[in-house]
């Protein structure tokens, strides 16, 4: 058994590394389990994977951005009403839980933001359904996806954890998977492995500028003496352990006297050396450019607008003003990871007959969606003419309704069937006085 057999197998067991890892070729390639587990080495020199990709600002913000509403829209059991259309069922074992505990120890945001998280960085988000033993739902907990895994298991599919070094098989109807881009379906793409060489500059570019302002802000190059360097001029290069770098103790190395605690002192270059930069200069080589590049291009993959993360560098063409981009935002970017989530919740949330029921998850958008005060207030006025109730309207705008009274729909006199257009009721005839005729016969 190999080094990888023997490390896997420790870790996760050996069927599950084959089934999960393939065959021991993979240890170097894209998504072979080194690679996962340590990164993969970048063109710029760097490990990138997906445990570490978080600590790139632009990556960590990207994530938050699109986790941020996830976790934050109201998430509600629905069912349908009596009178029609749609309303809340509060009675389902799993509505509380969907708003606020989902398990004992999260909170409905954490594990909303943490799933979606999951989804950015490795391309998957999952979680384990528990139910009671009428098959309904009554919590969720999440799966590290670095750990988990679909497999197919004949004609079905089923999911292979690891939970504290213990194996496990989950069904396939009991977990519920978050993901975007797949090959086959089954497995989403990591989107820091697709992103493996932008995210690696941005790390190379990011410790060549701290390099940069620990050597005192000055470039590479190398000393120049104009003859053979003596014993003492050798010594006082090397230095001896310990030495402090400062001009009064000249036999200090040389290249101890750089960093940042020896910044804005007298450098000492002994018997007729000189500095010669060999390097380009920052300035020179578009540093600062090169970094809003690397923002941009990790943006571009997230579909975050650079505005969003604090980047002013371009502009959005989603809209001139903050409402249009925010609307754009959730329309192209939030609402396809929204879809994602009811449907896998609509699917496996529920049994067999909840489903045949009715019942499905929602997301309310409405929030970010609902335009400024007046062009709502426009809206509902228009839409209270056409029949929408004040409780339906104040849902809307997340506000409690007025009780009985607030459920009477209003329809406009301008407003009419068209049949009653077609076939007016006719009017009773009118009197002398302007009032209903009276039959004379009915006074007999």
């Amino acid at each position: 058994m190999g080094f990888r057999e023997k490390v896997v197998s420790t870790l996760f067991g050996s069927e599950f590394a084959a089934a999960v890892y393939g065959p021991p070729q993979s240890v170097g390639r894209e998504n072979g389990w080194l690679v996962r587990m340590v990164g993969g080495k970048t063109n710029a020199g760097v490990q990138v994977g997906e445990h570490n990709a978080r600590h790139y600002p632009i990556v960590y913000a990207c994530v938050n951005r699109i986790s941020n509403p996830v976790a934050h829209f109201p998430l509600r059991i629905m069912k349908p009403a009596k009178g029609g259309g749609v309303e809340e069922d509060a009675s389902h074992p799993m509505s509380s839980r969907l708003k606020i505990r989902p398990n004992d120890f999260m909170s409905s945001r954490t594990l909303r933001k943490t799933a979606q998280g999951h989804a950015l960085i490795w391309g998957n988000g999952y979680l384990e359904i528990e139910r009671n033993q009428r098959g309904q739902a009554v919590g969720l907990w999440p799966l590290l996806p670095d750990r988990t895994s679909p497999r197919k298991s004949g004609d079905s599919l089923v999911y292979e954890t690891t939970i504290d070094g213990a194996r496990f098989t989950i069904p396939h109807g009991n977990v519920i998977h978050i993901m975007d881009q797949s090959q086959d379906g089954y497995l989403g793409l990591s989107q820091v492995a697709m992103a493996r060489q932008a995210i690696g500059m941005g790390f190379a570019m990011e410790e060549f500028g701290g390099k940069f302002f620990a050597n005192d802000a000055k470039s590479g190059g190398f000393l120049m003496h104009p003859g053979k360097l003596g014993p003492q001029a050798h010594q006082n290069l090397r230095g001896k352990d310990g030495q402090k770098a400062a001009p009064e103790n000249p036999a200090a190395a040389l290249e101890k006297q750089g960093g940042l605690d020896n910044a804005h002192r007298v450098k000492v270059l002994e018997e007729g050396m000189k500095w010669i930069q060999t390097t380009i200069p920052p300035e020179d080589a578009q540093f600062l450019g090169s970094r809003e590049f690397q923002i941009a291009e990790i943006a571009r993959i997230y579909d975050v607008p650079l505005i969003l993360v604090q980047s002013h560098e371009k502009s959005t063409s989603w809209g001139t003003g903050i409402e249009q981009l925010m609307i754009g935002f959730i329309q192209m970017t939030v609402a396809p990871w929204i879809g994602a989530w009811e449907q896998e919740l609509n699917w496996k949330l529920f049994t067999e007959e909840e489903r045949a029921q009715g019942y499905h998850v929602k997301f309310n958008l409405n929030a970010l969606l609902r335009g400024d005060m007046a062009s709502r207030a426009t809206f509902y006025k228009a839409m209270f003419e056409l029949g929408m109730t004040m409780n339906q309207i104040l849902a809307l705008e997340d506000m409690n309704g007025i009780g009985p009274d607030g459920d009477v729909n209003f329809v406009s006199n301008n407003v009419q069937t068209i049949e009653r257009a077609i076939n007016p009721p006719e009017a009773p005839p009118i009197g002398q006085n302007g009032g209903p005729a009276i039959d004379e016969g009915e006074g007999e």
